[in-house]
């Protein structure tokens, strides 16, 4: 018996916002447009909680959070192994900013309004040729 190729899964996506607007406008994109299994998580505390059970391929995180700082989630996500894609989207703009992000574990920098089509790159490039995610 012939076995039928592997389908391979979605690339999944977790975003990390407070503003519910920004956040469901976001993963709405992400899942439509960009056709990734998407997640939403609207406080700091929350989105760990998720990352952590569901082990995305990518994170997009709001810096400033609720319950949890956004630094403090790149800090706690940034020790998974493997380590998902860590995007800082914020309205911060300035070389401190990032800086700060970075050392906290965050692969990629983006001020608000971001572009979701960058989002989308991102991700893919993450993912690989495949396009399979976590």
């Amino acid at each position: 018996m012939a076995q039928s190729p592997a389908v391979p899964r979605p690339v999944t996506v977790l975003v990390i916002e407070d503003n519910i607007d920004v956040a469901d406008s976001t993963a709405r994109f992400l899942r439509v447009g960009a056709g990734f299994d998407v997640k939403v998580a609207y406080d700091g505390m929350t989105g760990v909680r998720m990352a952590l059970a569901d082990r995305p391929a990518a994170v997009v995180c709001d810096i400033s959070l609720p319950r949890l700082h956004g630094l403090e989630v790149g800090r706690q996500l940034g020790r998974l192994s493997p380590k998902p894609l860590l995007i800082a989207v914020t309205a911060f703009d300035g070389a401190y900013s990032e800086d700060l992000a970075r050392a906290a574990g965050f692969d990629h920098y983006l001020v608000k309004p971001a572009d979701p089509f960058r989002i989308e790159q991102l991700v893919r490039d993450h993912a690989g040729p495949a396009g399979a995610g976590a």
